[in-house]
């Protein structure tokens, strides 16, 4: 009866020891590798101000080719990225606008068709960023227009921020399923407005996908804070932000092989109060604003 105990003891600490491995997901850049990604966002917003309600949804549509270079004898990298098609929908109180890279000078009347210079000079750049020897990003550079330079979202520094906001949603110790880990992570939404978000993340284990085998990590979006800086352009300034996270999921597939991450879910919904100043006048306001990014590698 002891050793059939003994046994079973020893098959369930076998059992436990399988279930617990630890896995190391490391970022990988394979030199001469071509890839092309497809991201697709959609934005749907209620902003409601002194009462006066204002509705936006906003769809992109990207496809962008990338092309991993070879290391110099510093230990840099280039990856130099080039849009090949995109695609743009507004529909709002200023009217509805649309752009497509097929055929970017099909103009409409719309109040928004000034965004369409800044889509023309996106779709026709290129994008190189420069990694390190440690593999997280060290420069971008943008060839080409002046006026992305002048738009904040466009700014290298911040993209270069950001792509390392994406490398650092893979931990750099080992997991097993089940960890979980926090990243801050910030979003510039144009003329002095930054939302910073905290989102937790939580290793899965494995998944089988168009056969192969996938390492899950799902997200959730815990707090959202929201500023407006002092020099923006917009005739109001901010007071008091109550914006609360009402509705967060999201799911991250990465290949341990290529060293990447594959594909990309996320749904996020904000909402709450605001309380903006223009002439010395409070202005009581309400946000509902949702966020829906899918990214995906295509081989």
């Amino acid at each position: 009866m002891i050793r059939r105990t003994a046994t079973l003891t020893f098959v369930f600490l076998l059992l436990a020891g399988t279930g617990f491995a630890q896995v190391k997901l490391e970022h990988k850049l394979t030199e001469g590798l071509k890839f092309t990604q497809e991201l697709i966002s959609t934005i749907d917003q209620t902003l409601t101000i002194a009462g006066n309600e204002t509705e936006t949804k906003v769809e992109v549509q990207t496809m962008a080719e990338a092309t991993i270079g070879k290391r110099d004898e510093d230990g840099k990298l280039p990856v130099k990225e080039k849009i090949k098609s995109l695609q743009v929908s507004i529909k709002g109180t200023a009217g509805e606008y649309r752009f497509d890279s097929a055929n970017p000078d099909d103009r409409g009347g719309s109040q928004l068709e000034l965004l369409r210079e800044v889509h023309k000079a996106l779709a026709s750049r290129t994008v190189t960023t420069v990694y390190g020897k440690d593999n997280r990003v060290a420069e971008i550079k943008c060839d080409g227009d002046l006026l992305l330079s002048k738009v904040s979202e466009f700014d290298p520094e911040y993209l270069k921020e950001i792509a390392n906001q994406g490398l650092d949603v893979i931990p750099s110790n080992p997991v097993k399923k089940g960890d979980s880990w926090e990243r801050t992570a910030k979003v510039d939404l144009g003329a002095g407005q930054m939302m910073q978000f905290k989102t937790n993340y939580t290793y899965e284990g494995t998944v089988e996908k168009d056969g192969q085998k996938l390492d899950k990590i799902s997200s959730k979006t815990l707090s959202v804070e929201f500023s407006l800086a002092d020099d923006s352009p917009l005739p109001i300034s901010l007071k008091e932000s109550k914006l609360k996270v009402k509705e967060s999921k999201g799911v991250v597939l990465f290949d341990r092989k290529l060293g990447r991450i594959v594909e990309s879910k996320e749904t996020i919904r904000v909402a709450g109060g605001l309380t903006f100043v223009a002439n010395g006048q409070e202005l009581p306001s309400e946000l509902d604003l949702k966020m829906e990014t899918e990214i995906a590698l295509k081989r």
